[in-house]
């Protein structure tokens, strides 16, 4: 018997009701989201955007497992987060290979539709902000520029697009995973370096080490991306070319990447507070 309502892919069904991988993906749907040939500037305007939509699927995941790294550092869990921390640093490091793969764009290709993409800009992606301020970014200067307002008045303003959204509010001001790591680690009764220190002693703490280390990578990541998303930024238009959000480009990607705070100082710190405490006779205990 055929099926009156087949799928949208032209698959036939043996049973009109069964799951289907093209209609549960939503494939007719996703795919019709991509520009058609003839609606391209430029062949390679096809992979910037397959690209970029991709980062924002796995922004909607990394906005999804987050929150479940937060519940679970209120709940004590720390195996779950440390778990769901290494799954969402798994997720960034896919970020660095697809911004080589942008980099494949010829640069004619690239620059017969750039044009076009002024004054658009990645620094408008709501959802990579809501990692940021989810995974713990509560920098002033990060609020100003999340809070700023465009301005047709005022011809020296670079605002275009005002970023401040009832969402990214909420956000700001609820708890975030480095602010639940630092509560957990207060609950325990134990610093950071404290913990790495009697983990080596065998004394515990390993749990929390496993998790610290594992926020770390995913620090570490974010770090990483921004920093290649410069160096493909300079590859493509150089160092001295104005970004499409009539920012300063790659200098301006260079910032990021050297300049923002990192989401977990209080992990990065603790190095430091160990080393002093073995400099100061308090050494750590040899491997046991």
């Amino acid at each position: 018997m055929s099926n009156p309502n087949p799928p949208a892919c032209g698959h036939r069904l043996r049973d009109p009701g069964q799951t289907h991988y093209c209609s549960y993906l939503h494939l007719d749907q996703l795919l019709a989201l991509q520009p058609s040939p003839d609606a391209v500037r430029h062949p390679d305007e096809h992979l910037f955007v397959v690209t970029h939509q991709s980062f924002e699927l796995w922004f909607a995941q990394l906005r999804t497992d987050l929150p479940r790294v937060v519940e679970a550092l209120q709940r004590d869990d720390v195996g779950r987060a440390t778990w769901l921390m290494q799954r969402c640093t798994a997720v960034m490091r896919m970020f660095t290979p697809m911004m080589r793969v942008l980099e494949t764009m010829t640069l004619g290709g690239f620059y017969a539709f750039r044009h076009h993409l002024v004054p658009a800009s990645g620094g408008e992606s709501g959802q990579w902000h809501e990692v940021e301020i989810l995974s713990g970014a509560r920098e002033p200067e990060f609020l100003r520029y999340l809070q700023a307002e465009p301005d047709a008045a005022d011809p020296s303003s670079t605002t275009v697009v005002g970023l401040w959204t009832p969402r990214l509010a909420e956000l700001w001001d609820a708890p975030s995973v480095a602010s639940e790591a630092v509560a957990l680690f207060e609950r325990r009764g134990v610093a950071p370096a404290e913990a790495y220190r009697a983990s080596e002693a065998g004394e515990g703490e390993w749990d929390l080490v496993l998790l610290a280390e594992a926020m770390l990578d995913y620090d570490e990541e974010v770090r990483m991306w921004r920093f290649v998303h410069a160096r493909t930024a300079e590859r493509t238009i150089g160092s001295d070319t104005e970004g499409t959000g009539h920012t300063s480009g790659a200098r301006y990607l260079e910032r990021m990447a050297t300049h923002r705070a990192s989401f977990f100082p209080f992990l990065w710190s603790a190095r430091g507070e160990l080393w002093g405490r073995t400099q100061g006779g308090g050494g750590v205990p040899p491997p046991g």
